[in-house]
């Protein structure tokens, strides 16, 4: 995204928002803008936090809130979404005031009438929605104005493309620095070698273990005199690996008992190890395939390291920005919403954290960052939501 520089005395930035950004937050706004019509219907509007010349009002707050908390019950389960549920709660006040905060920065960035143009427009493609007075029509029905939708719009996309501007295009990783980190993490480019192969598998208790090794010998003579491996699978092995015939890999060293990986890794495709006592088992392998050690060079990883590099840098120059801009500004918490406060970025950390806030303002990282060692696991598979809907922190009535 690009955002012209301000110059004082001159005219504002003109650049708008960039659209695939946009599109992005637009999915985002569709089902807060549908918690928003229901919440305003029910709740009387009060104060809960003044930001500068903007507040936070009761019900953008409960509205926010909802909207968390019903994306953490998909998302999460068990410890993971306890854990989730309470930074939410500790943090979402503070990343709703550093949201405003953000926004208000934009002012002297942006031209925030051309940015909401171009937001609107995007949105009402987004939403296949043929025209303003079919947009305004569809706003009425909802209980909605244009400028309600304008605000949200801005709050959504504006925080990122400050956060852009004033942060993560000051952040430069030199060649030097990133020759230090490739050397640094020389393990996470290694691709470990691994087998593949098929085993037959027969258990044994102390009592009958010379039986079984017998036999297990037996079976590698029928495998070496030329009987299919996959017949002498299916007729002798005990493991549930025989419905795949045997079939395991590819597999590193660290992957498979000390013993077997001693044998697999010696021999050539097509040879069929001795039997392998691994204790309270023997396994009889054939091995089917097998690959080397390989390392990713610098020019290989070079963007990878950059990207990570960018983010290390990242994130004490962000929080040091968000906490110059509460210094500077004036914020007042009605006390009763003070319990929502306990972060914020003018207390300390919590101890051993090394971490942004939950939805911290403008913290998502510019695009994917890689792990160093290669793809990392995917997003964890949302879990159904309980019955009901999930619960609005309320805060407790003034005394």
């Amino acid at each position: 995204m690009s955002i012209a520089p301000f110059f004082p005395s001159t005219t504002r930035a003109s650049t708008g928002i960039r659209p695939p950004a946009a599109r992005l937050l637009l999915l985002a706004l569709v089902p807060l803008l549908a918690l928003m019509t229901e919440a305003r219907a029910a709740i009387v509007e009060e104060i809960v936090a003044k930001v500068n010349n903007r507040i936070i009002s009761k019900s953008e707050f409960e509205e926010r809130s909802s909207y968390i908390l019903k994306q953490i019950y998909q998302q999460y389960s068990g410890a993971d979404l306890d854990q989730h549920l309470q930074d939410a709660r500790e943090t979402m006040l503070a990343n709703m005031i550093t949201e405003l905060l953000l926004v208000e920065r934009s002012q002297t960035l942006l031209d925030l009438d051309k940015v909401r143009k171009n937001l609107v427009d995007d949105f009402r493609k987004q939403q296949n929605i043929a025209s303003d007075e079919d947009l305004e029509r569809l706003l009425k029905e909802q209980g909605m104005t244009r400028k309600d939708l304008e605000e949200q719009l801005l709050r959504l996309a504006v925080p990122q493309e400050i956060i852009n501007y004033e942060v993560r295009r000051k952040i430069s990783v030199s060649d030097a620095e990133i020759s230090q980190y490739y050397d640094q993490h020389q393990k996470d480019w290694e691709t470990s070698p691994t087998v593949t192969f098929n085993e037959i598998v027969l258990f044994y208790e102390d009592a009958n273990r010379p039986e079984v090794v017998s036999r297990a010998e037996g079976i590698v003579r029928e495998a070496r005199g030329g009987t299919e491996f996959g017949e002498l699978v299916q007729k002798y092995s005990e493991a549930p690996s025989k419905e795949s015939g045997g079939f395991l890999g590819p597999l590193s060293a660290a992957d498979l008992h000390p013993a077997i990986a001693e044998t697999a890794f010696k021999l050539q495709v097509g040879d069929i190890g001795d039997p392998i006592d691994t204790g309270h088992s023997l396994h009889i392998v054939r091995l089917v395939g097998k690959t080397d050690r390989v390392v990713k060079t610098h020019d290989e990883v070079k963007d990878t390291i950059a990207k990570a590099v960018r983010e290390e840098k990242f994130r004490p120059r962000y929080e040091h920005y968000i906490r110059k801009l509460w210094k500077e500004s004036q914020i007042e918490v009605l006390p009763k919403y003070e319990q929502f406060l306990a972060w914020s970025p003018l207390k300390s950390a919590k101890t051993g954290e090394d971490k942004l806030p939950v939805g911290a303002p403008g913290a998502e990282p510019e695009g994917p960052v890689p792990s160093p060692g290669g793809p990392g696991a995917g997003p964890q598979a949302p879990a159904p939501p309980p019955p009901g809907n999930p619960p609005v922190p309320t805060p407790s009535p003034a005394p």
